[in-house]
Parts: structure tokens; C-alpha cells; sequence
């Protein structure tokens, strides 16, 4: 029952006991007080969520979008630890599909996050290997 019911119930109530009418009309006004507020509160309370379902949003919108998925976080954290992996080596490690070895492999190129280790090599199986911008990103979000 809410605090609106439960004022209600009580101006219902003293209106069947046997007071006197100026002590049963007195009471009505004050009930009838404490329903207003009680209303009042109830809609301030609606205003309220709905700002903070707002601000919370906004956050989402203004937090940095660098997150990585957890797939490129690992591949990171293994290249960081075994430099000059191919890609096959990489997805047979995280149990994963080359191809989606590959997807994280260019998105993290294209982060200039990891590089090509060098050497020679056959077209399309370079070894790869973390640059600066990759450890920084390891550091910073407490993955090493």
C-alpha cells in the first residue's frame, strides 16, 4: 500500500469513528494535505529517476570509447609476452578462428597498437609484434 492509499485510508477511517465533526473535519484537511504532498513527492521522485537515467546516459555517451574487445586485449597480452607470433600461431593460442584472428589483428594495426615483427617472410604471414601504443594501452587499463 503507498503513503497515498494509506492517507486515503486514514480520512475514510475517521470519517466512520464517532469524533466530533470539527475534529473529523480538521483531520480531512490534514489528510487531504498529506495527499497533495504525498503526490507532490511522488512526481518530484519520477523527475529524479528520469534525470539520472539521463545523466547516466549522457556518461555512456561522453565515457571513451577505447575499449578493446577481449579477444584483442589477449592478443595483445600475447604478443607482449611471445613477440613474432604469426597469425595462425595467434588463434591456435586463443582457440579462435584465424579469420577472427585476422579482424582483431587489423583493428589493432589500425590502433597502430601492433606491428610487423620484420624479417622475411611469405605475403599475408608476417609475424607480428606489440608496438608502444599497444604496452601503453596494457599498462594503463591493468592488463600487464
Amino acid at each position: 500500500m503507498s503513503a497515498l492509499d494509506t492517507a486515503k485510508e486514514i480520512a475514510r477511517m475517521t470519517s466512520a469513528a464517532s469524533l466530533g465533526k470539527d475534529v473529523i473535519d480538521l483531520l480531512k484537511e490534514k489528510v487531504s494535505l498529506l495527499t497533495e504532498q504525498i503526490a507532490t513527492l511522488e512526481t518530484e521522485n519520477a523527475n529524479l529517476k528520469k534525470k539520472v537515467a539521463d545523466l547516466e546516459q549522457e556518461i555512456d555517451r561522453l565515457r571513451p570509447k577505447d575499449d578493446l574487445e577481449k579477444e584483442a586485449i589477449k592478443i595483445l597480452q600475447l604478443l607482449a609476452n611471445r613477440s613474432g607470433l604469426r597469425i595462425g600461431q595467434i588463434a591456435n593460442f586463443l582457440g579462435i578462428s584465424e579469420v577472427r584472428a585476422e579482424y582483431h589483428r587489423d583493428n589493432l594495426m589500425a590502433a597502430e597498437m601492433i606491428g610487423y615483427h620484420g624479417g622475411i617472410v611469405e605475403m599475408g604471414d608476417e609475424p607480428s609484434a606489440l608496438r608502444s601504443r599497444g604496452r601503453e594501452y596494457l599498462v594503463k587499463h591493468g592488463h600487464i
